[in-house]
């Protein structure tokens, strides 16, 4: 609410009545305060009850008999002129200019900062100095004492000086009010055009169609202008085609007349990028009506967007209008918040014969990024290979897919994952046998009668070839199966292969890793690393689950005979060998570990002590059956078997192992021993 509207108007005029009325009556009230005073003598008593019955009788008849509006806006003026009058009668009847109560006599002045016009100051204030001039008159007239005149003349000017400062204030209040004023107005007006392109732009966000925004833009400029028809103008670069809506909500198509001249409203306001008014349309020449004769008056408001005229909105009234300043402010707030939205619908409009190309691009691409998490997901290159397959297969929509990889010692060049009714595709020896890995390009074959065919594939349709190349290394091809509706984006088709070629070079670089980590150098055995990995699980299961283990701790023996005799080399073989038996003769739930040089372990787990018994004689056996084969490797083994029972830590298990096998070198070597006491009377004699 504004403050030069009526309600701001009587509610400020109704501040002033309840701060005047309440002054009149305070300062009565004071004067009979001061009358009850001892000190006052009975004259001054009598005077200045006299003038707080007066201020009492006029607060009454003037602020409750009175009407409000009766002297209109020289009301507060009057009502303070007649309080100054009032206590000039106080100061006659107190002793005149001589009087003890003259702070009384200035208050009617002071009283008129209330009404914050320096008008009823300057008014009120002449009251004073003529009333107090003819009491200084009457005192020297009537032969008063030169003590008192002198007062009086003190006074006189105090007073000049009272209604100065009075002045001063009332006009500053005043100018700042007036200051005040104009500036909540024109916030005011702000927050109207704030409100009314939040409004809009609240609507255009959930618009979804060009017809629909029409609508919204409508509503808007109807709500804020009470107009009864928008058009918006659409075709560059005339802006003569559009739509219009009207109240009943239909959009129809607008077609304004070509024929019309320049120096119509609608053509200037797109000319000169500025608002064009037409208070009456009769007054136009040729009118831009487009068939719509309730066309009486309108504003033609350019929608410009980055500094270019997009479009043209144009609303209308049935009757003729004198649009005001603010009018045209609003319409132009609802164009600029419009103008945006007009823009995007516009330009989606112009792309949307080139999104059905790029439609089937970004879903390439999209499959492109689905490819990434999907071969973070594989777990081995049989997995990676029939992912890829499956995703280039969808994603560049073709019929088949194949993805070939090369073993690591890159020999071969095979399948190992396809999609679609892919041709099956012969193991290649020697990979650089491949073309497209051959020229390390993007390979196409489109007929029979190319230069240059794939050796391996006879030609029943186009098919594409592109190498996996990761590192500078080949690792493998893509050989890709497409038809008419496959897209074949040589640029997507490289960016997917060198994904593929990264996803399986780092997992063979993360496997052999891993392996060189955990394995043996010499025997392919697992190293004590991987044994306290694999120490720890079983030991856990045992603890939590109950399910038992045991350990074998086997030493070589004679190895350095055979170092001696033949070499370390066949010493080295010997190791191997006994590695392989290891292999061949335990179960493959058994992990078998090297832990030094001629020291080797064996993790037996759901294995009791005779059962892990039997399997350490089984390899000793054959370890003494490989050592008749060939003499040159000719050792034997001596080994210590103990297993996990309650309470035991997995240190004191392999301790226990160590404590058998040192048992069974004191022994004479070549044999099994077992923990004493955990072996019953006829386990033979591994016991111990």
């Amino acid at each position: 609410m504004v403050v030069g509207d009526p309600r701001s108007r009587a509610s400020y005029e109704r501040r002033i009545r309840i701060a005047s009325e309440a002054a009149s009556w305070g300062i009565g009230a004071a004067l009979l305060g001061t009358a009850a005073l001892p000190t006052t003598d009975q004259a001054s008593r009598i005077g200045l009850v006299a003038s707080s019955l007066l201020l009492f009788l006029f607060a009454t008849l003037w602020f409750h008999v009175f009407p409000d509006n009766w002297l209109g806006k020289s009301r507060f003026a009057v009502g303070a002129a007649i309080t100054q009058v009032i206590a000039a009668i106080l100061l006659v009847l107190t002793g005149g200019i001589d009087s003890r109560y003259f702070p009384y006599y200035v208050l009617p002045i002071l009283a008129t900062v209330f009404g914050m016009r320096i008008s009823g100051t300057l008014f009120t204030g002449t009251i004073a100095i003529v009333a107090y001039l003819a009491t200084l008159v009457a005192e020297v007239f009537f032969g008063g004492e030169r003590g008192q005149i002198d007062v009086g003349v003190i006074r006189l000017f105090a007073l000049l000086s009272v209604i100065a400062m009075t002045a001063l204030i009332s006009r500053t209040i005043q100018e700042t009010r007036f200051t005040l004023r104009q500036r909540t107005e024109e916030l005011a007006t702000q927050n109207a055009e704030l409100s009314v392109a939040r409004n809009t732009a609240v609507g255009l966000a959930r618009v979804s169609d060009l017809h629909e925004l029409v609508r919204v833009v409508y509503e808007s400029a109807k709500n804020a202008l009470a107009v009864d028809r928008l058009y918006l103008f659409a075709s560059k670069p005339d802006f003569a085609d559009g739509f219009t809506v009207g109240q009943d909500g239909a959009v129809e198509e607008f077609h304004a007349d070509p024929t019309l001249p320049e120096d119509t409203p609608r053509r200037r306001a797109v000319r000169e990028k500025r608002t064009v008014a037409v208070n009456d349309s009769s007054d136009e020449k040729a009118p831009d009506r487009g068939g719509h004769q309730h066309f009486a008056a309108g504003l033609f408001v350019p929608l410009v967007h980055r500094s270019e005229v997009i479009g043209l909105m144009a609303v209308s009234s049935h009757d003729k209008r004198e649009w005001t300043a603010h009018e045209i402010r609003v319409a132009e707030v609802v164009a600029d918040a419009s103008a945006a939205a007009v823009a995007s619908f516009f330009a989606f409009e112009e792309v949307r014969g080139q999104s059905e190309r790029l439609e089937a691009r970004m879903k390439v691409l999209e499959s492109m990024d689905n490819l990434v998490d999907a071969l973070a997901l594989t777990t081995d290159e049989a997995s990676l290979a029939q992912t890829a397959a499956r995703s280039l297969q969808q994603g560049f929509h073709l019929p088949a897919a194949t993805v070939l990889f090369t073993d690591p010692s890159v020999a071969i060049l095979e399948p190992v994952g396809t999609a679609g009714r892919a041709t099956p595709h012969p193991v290649v020896n020697g990979p650089t046998s491949c073309p497209a890995i051959r020229s390390g390009r993007f390979f196409e074959v489109r007929s029979a009668d190319d230069p240059v065919v794939c050796p391996y594939m006879p030609f029943r349709s186009h098919y594409s070839c592109v190498p996996l190349v990761a590192g500078g290394d080949t690792v493998g091809a893509l050989f890709l199966e497409p038809d008419k509706q496959s897209i074949l984006d040589v640029t997507v088709l490289r960016a997917a292969a060198d994904r593929v070629a990264l996803s399986l070079a780092t997992r063979r670089v993360l496997e052999t890793a891993q392996r060189q980590a955990t394995t043996d150098g010499l025997t392919g055995l697992h190293n004590r690393h991987f044994l306290a990995e694999q120490l720890r699980l079983m030991h856990s299961l045992a603890v939590r689950h109950g399910q038992p283990y045991s350990v074998v701790a086997i030493d070589v023996d004679g190895l350095k005979n055979v170092n001696d005799t033949f070499g370390h080399e066949q010493g080295d073989l010997a190791l191997r060998g006994l590695a392989n038996t290891m292999r061949k003769t335990l179960r493959a739930s058994d992990v078998g570990v090297r832990t030094g040089g001629d020291e080797f372990l064996v993790l037996m787990a759901q294995s009791g002590l005779e059962e892990s018994r039997i399997a350490a004689e089984r390899v000793r056996e054959a370890v003494e059956l490989q050592g008749r084969a060939d003499p040159k490797i000719a050792i034997t083994v001596s080994a210590g078997v103990a297993a996990w029972r309650p309470g035991r830590s997995a240190e004191q298990v392999l301790e226990a192992a160590d404590a058998m096998l040192y048992a069974a070198k004191r022994a004479g070597k070549d044999r099994v021993l077992a923990e004493t006491g955990l072996v019953t009377a006829d386990d033979g004699e591994g016991a111990a």
